[in-house]
């Protein structure tokens, strides 16, 4: 019926060598990302680095982002991600006194699917911009059709309202049309916007097919995904 996303922000630590995106190139030692399970959220952000083809030595077993936060602080991690709604308590301040740089958003998708940049973060590059600066041409292929797929799912998509599929046909059609109508709403729009954390309500009419699609896995991705995991990660997943 509705869709509402969330974002985040890939930053490192200052005192890793790290000033900005050309730093993470052919680096003499690995960065130190700090996760917390990568077949979880820490995916995306994993998938992203792969698309850089960062050199990154993963740790993970972290009960959550702040524990990471704080690891990055005491100089144990030299990479992380927050998402947007603690951004602004956990990474900002550390951005500001410069002993953090935010270095890449991870995006939202548009309605056709591609990369855009996250309207919290808008002056920060994407990952696809980020490859752009680093690499001097445009990503493609594998790497980039999986870092999109799992972005989708994880992130522009990652809260929705569903009904069973064999809900009243008038019920349903009245939810999705006053769903769109309320997404539209000036009034509401500038009422939620904290609380959906400057993310609009998607409810478009053709929200259903876009999910659909985003949770429609093509093979060559799949594989990729679990190549990733086996031979970077250790993890192994069907």
């Amino acid at each position: 019926m509705l869709a509402n996303g969330t974002g985040a922000v890939v930053y490192a630590r200052s005192a890793a060598g790290v000033s900005g995106l050309t730093d993470l190139k052919d680096r003499p030692a690995p960065l130190k990302f700090g996760g917390i399970t990568a077949t979880g959220l820490d995916l995306t952000t994993l998938l992203a680095f792969d698309l850089l083809d960062m050199d990154v030595d993963a740790v993970f077993g972290f009960e959550g982002r702040g524990p990471v936060n704080l690891a990055l602080q005491r100089g144990e991690i030299d990479i992380d991600y927050t998402t947007t709604s603690t951004y602004a308590s956990a990474v900002k301040p550390l951005v500001e006194d410069k002993s953090a740089v935010a270095l890449f958003s991870l995006g939202q998708l548009d309605a056709s699917g591609e990369v855009v940049r996250d309207p919290n973060f808008k002056d920060l590059p994407t990952v696809v911009e980020a490859y752009e600066q680093m690499y001097g041409k445009a990503p493609s292929g594998p790497k980039l059709a999986a870092y999109k797929t799992v972005l989708g799912v994880t992130y522009t998509f990652q809260k929705a309202l569903w009904v069973p599929a064999d809900s009243p046909p008038e019920a349903t059609a009245l939810l999705r049309t006053t769903s769109e109508k309320l997404g539209q709403d000036k009034a509401f729009i500038d009422s939620a916007t904290k609380v959906l954390g400057g993310y609009p309500i998607d409810a478009g009419a053709d929200l259903a097919q876009r999910i659909n699609k985003a949770y429609s896995v093509d093979a060559t991705v799949h594989r990729h995904v679990v190549d990733l995991l086996k031979n970077s990660y250790q993890i192994h997943v069907k």
